[in-house]
């Protein structure tokens, strides 16, 4: 339904998560999460994540799912109420920094923002948005697990859906691998027909990601610069792009309008 999530679109001392997978060697962990937009479906002049939900503002909710995990590093990409929004994730008690994106120009463009604030970080990186407040642990952790187990350089989370309208399609090749995302608007008809679809939530090594995202280009149907364009980047470069399928789909139900947020604050 329209809960979905339909893809267009400080201090430092909390120890490295402890995710241990035999024969690996554990590498920090951190997050980037993007909280930047305003929302303009809410009708409102306050940014979407910090509308409240159970009397928590909204972007509280990822980072409670993420404070388990104990990541070294957080960065928070904020843009309407700036100041207001790094204060509520702060709150968090997470390692939070903010970083700025001054203008929205895409999912891609909003993770490049975060790229100053994690210099010198070698580590994994989760990727989520601040205004999906069902995600859970276990699904965090599970993405890591396998990130980890597989020794991919990126994993991302999938799920299916009988009527995908409106989501990014995952694309395989011949023996059934990652080889990109095509967003929903960019689709053929053939590929629209696909119903493995990207919620939008990663896991990925730093050191890859950060020039991946000096390779994204704004050539598509919105004119932006599309996060999910790293995912066929880093196929085509020969890392190992590898998926975990999400396994209840309503752990990544945003809220676009203010009826969706009253909704799942009934729910609640």
């Amino acid at each position: 339904g329209s809960w979905f999530r339909k893809p267009t679109r400080g201090a430092i001392g909390c120890k490295p998560v402890d995710l241990v997978i035999p024969g690996s060697t554990v590498r920090p962990l951190g997050a980037i999460v993007l909280a930047a937009g305003l929302g303009t479906r809410m009708r409102s002049a306050r940014a979407k994540v910090l509308h409240e939900l159970g009397g928590r503002p909204l972007v509280r909710f990822p980072l409670a799912a993420l404070a388990p995990l104990e990541p070294s590093r957080v960065v928070v990409v904020v843009g309407h109420q700036a100041d207001e929004v790094g204060a509520a994730a702060r709150a968090s008690g997470l390692p939070v920094e903010t970083a700025l994106q001054p203008e929205q120009r895409g999912t891609g463009h909003a993770v490049q923002c975060a790229v100053p604030a994690l210099q010198g970080f070698d580590g994994d990186l989760l990727i989520l948005y601040g205004d999906v407040p069902l995600v859970t642990t276990a699904t965090l952790r599970r993405l890591v697990e396998a990130h980890r187990a597989e020794q991919a350089q990126l994993t991302l989370l999938t799920m299916r859906f009988e009527d995908p309208t409106g989501y990014g399609r995952i694309l395989r090749d011949g023996a059934g691998r990652v080889r990109g995302i095509v967003e929903h608007r960019d689709a053929t008809a053939a590929e629209r027909e696909i119903k493995e679809v990207n919620p939008g939530l990663y896991c990925v090594r730093a050191s890859i990601l950060l020039p991946l995202l000096r390779e994204l280009r704004a050539d598509n149907a919105q004119g932006e610069l599309y996060l999910t364009d790293v995912v066929g980047l880093a196929a085509a470069a020969g890392h190992l792009v590898t998926s975990v399928e999400l396994e209840r789909p309503d752990e990544v139900a945003g809220i676009n309008t203010r009826a969706e947020l009253a909704q799942m604050e009934a729910q609640l």
